[in-house]
Formats: C-alpha cells, structure tokens, sequence
C-alpha cells in the first residue's frame, strides 16, 4: 500500500506542474487550454478509478488503466524534462540564468512552437518505444567452456528473464513470447526470475498457464525465484509455476542429462538464502562438468566467478527499461547489461522480455538470449 501511496503523490505531482505548464503557454489559445484541462481531468481520473477500485473491475479493464496510467506517467516525465530544458536554454541564449522569472516574458508564439514541437517528439519517441517492446530481439551469444560434459558437445539454451505476467503483461503478451522463445527450438529453457509479476490473481483470471504450459524442451524447462516471485502469494506463485512445468530451482541443483549442471539461486529477498558455496557442497555438485548458475540479481558477480561458475546468469536490471534508466544501471551493477567475462566464467545479463510498468523500451530492448554453448573434449 506505501508503494501505491508514493506513485499517486508522484503522479499528481507530475500533473500539476506539467498542467501548470501547458495552462501558462496556451494561454492565448482557449481552445487549446479546454483541449488540455480535458485531457488532464480525464486521465486523473482513469488513474483514481483504477487505484480505488483496482480489485473490483474486470482483468481487461485494469490492463487498460494501468497501461494508460504507465503511460502518462512517461509522457510527463519526458515531457517535464523537455519544458526544463528548453527554458534553460533559453535562460542560457539570453543571458538571464540569474532571473528564471524572466521565462514570464517569452514571447508567447514561441512558447507555443516549442511546447507543441516538445509534445511531438515525446509522443514520437513513445511510439518508437512501445515498438521496441512489441518486437523482441534474438541475442546470438557464443560460449565455450572447457570442461567435457558427457557425450554432448554442444548445447542452445534459451535464456529469458523478467517476463512480469500480470495486468500489465497480460494473456495475449505471454501468448506472444513463449511462440517467440518456442521458434528458436532451444535444447533447454532457463528462466532468470521474476516470470510473474506482483499479484497471481491477473494470471490466474486469464488463464496465463495455460500459455506457459506450451514452453516445452528436449532438456527440460529451469527457474531460478526473483524479487517479484516474493511479492505476495509467494508460495502459490511458485507451486503454480513448478505446476505448468517450469520446474522452480530454490537453492538447489539439477543434474542435466548426466552432462552438466544447472543451480537456481534463491532471490535476495529470502531471508534464509544459502550461500553459493554452501548450495554446491549440500547439492553435491561435481565440478569437473560444466555448472551454470541462474541468479536473479546481478548485485555481486563475483560470488559466481570465485565459486568457479562455467555461466553466470542474471537478469533484474531490465538495462534500465526506459532512459535516463539504462545509464542509472550502468553506474549501478558492475554488468548491468549483455555478456561479459570474468576469469572462466561467462556471463549474461539479460535486459528482459516483459517489462514492469510502462511498456516502452527506450535506450534498451526486450530480448531473448539464445546461448550457443559449446562444450570441451
């Protein structure tokens, strides 16, 4: 409840002043302040409605409100940003930085052009952003590893991380992605967390299993938890995911068809997580096969590397979802996005195929990451 409180004081903060804004520059156009008192007093309360009453309306109506409400939020976000700018700017050009009251005094047909062309290009890179998430991409990632694994020489894993299925990720979306990771015909699907969003109750009113009983591979289908698992229902979402058939690795190990490993890594949000260390010794792993590693967040790296991990993979990030985010992450995780190495351990960080809140990707991807692996004699 604190987090909903917190998002509807930040988005009547975001309202008031960009509406404050626009009231100022259309001044002289009294249609277009209509225009824009309507669109404001709408959108308010589209939001309110599906605040207050979000457990009482139909799953497809909330779809609707929260990605209405996502959506604004970024356009006054982008927008706002661009209004303080462009009077920097022009503070700048006219030698006024000392006297910010003198953005009273810009000329109104100029005010008018440049928060109208603001609009466009907001709208525009929306448009390009929502593109991005709709249309997925297929990272190819090469990977040798040393070490023999029985008779197979060589295994395509797919890799996918922070699906988010829920109100806003909804029955149709889930549709779309498991097709998509179903046509690279992978040996093996390894899930990165976070595969439901917040609450289970969207999933289950629409059926969303039912998609997720479809993923099918020759070497089985692997998750490790993320945070989202452990918002609410926790237990549930994870007995409904081990129900579908995405087996749910929590600390613990499984032996692929007797050529190597793969270990799922509790979420940090629980409290009794093991250390790596201590989940291979209690797992009896052998470390002459190759062992890779799912673990949600990619907050300490080196865990992975100092345990001897063939591949480390993460997710998480979301590579930030929509600028400025993707440069908040970069200064945030050592590799906040795609593949690096380390010593003899490959690693990934997947930036995601969902996404939590709006569904635009604006300086990052939706993907799916196809892992060529190739194993030593």
């Amino acid at each position: 409840m604190r987090s909903l409180i917190v998002a509807l004081i930040i988005h009547f903060t975001l309202n008031v002043l960009v509406f404050l804004k626009g009231w100022d520059v259309f001044k002289t156009q009294r249609a277009l302040r209509a225009f824009w008192t309507v669109i404001f007093a709408f959108e308010f309360l589209v939001y309110l409605t599906g605040f207050l009453f979000y457990r009482r309306l139909p799953p497809e109506l909330i779809h609707l409100i929260r990605v209405m409400g996502t959506s604004w939020m970024l356009f006054l976000f982008y927008l706002g940003g661009l209004a303080l700018i462009f009077d920097f700017l022009y503070l700048v050009f006219r030698k006024q930085l000392a006297r910010p009251k003198e953005l009273v005094n810009q000329p109104a047909k100029m005010k008018l052009i440049v928060f109208l062309s603001s609009i466009v290009m907001v709208v525009s890179v929306l448009y390009y952003g929502n593109y991005k998430f709709n249309h997925p991409e297929v990272q190819q990632v090469n990977m040798e590893i040393g070490k023999p694994a029985g008779k197979m020489d060589s295994v395509r894993i797919a890799m996918i991380g922070d699906m988010h299925l829920g109100y806003l990720i909804n029955r149709d979306d889930a549709r779309r992605m498991v097709d998509l990771i179903l046509q690279q015909q992978p040996d093996l699907i390894l899930f990165v967390g976070d595969i439901l969003d917040s609450s289970i109750e969207p999933v289950l009113e629409q059926g969303m299993g039912e998609e997720l009983r479809r993923l099918r591979a020759p070497l089985g289908v692997y998750s490790c938890t993320g945070n989202h698992e452990y918002r609410f229902e926790a237990e549930q979402k994870i007995e409904f995911l081990n129900a579908v058939g995405i087996k749910m690795l929590r600390d613990s190990a499984v032996l692929i068809d007797s050529a190597f490993y793969v270990v799922g890594r509790e979420d940090l949000t629980f409290k009794k997580r093991l250390p790596l260390s201590e989940v291979l010794k209690r797992q009896h792993v052998d470390r002459s096969k190759p062992v890779i590693v799912l673990n949600h967040n990619p907050h300490d790296i080196d865990e992975e590397v100092n345990a001897g991990t063939d591949i480390a993979l993460y997710g998480h990030t979301h590579h930030g979802q929509a600028f400025p985010g993707n440069i908040a992450t970069r200064l945030t995780f050592k590799v906040a996005y795609g593949y690096a190495r380390k010593g003899n351990t490959h690693i990934y960080v997947t930036s995601g195929l969902g996404l939590a809140g709006p569904q635009y990707r604006i300086g990052s991807v939706s993907e799916i990451a196809m892992l060529n692996v190739r194993f030593g004699k």
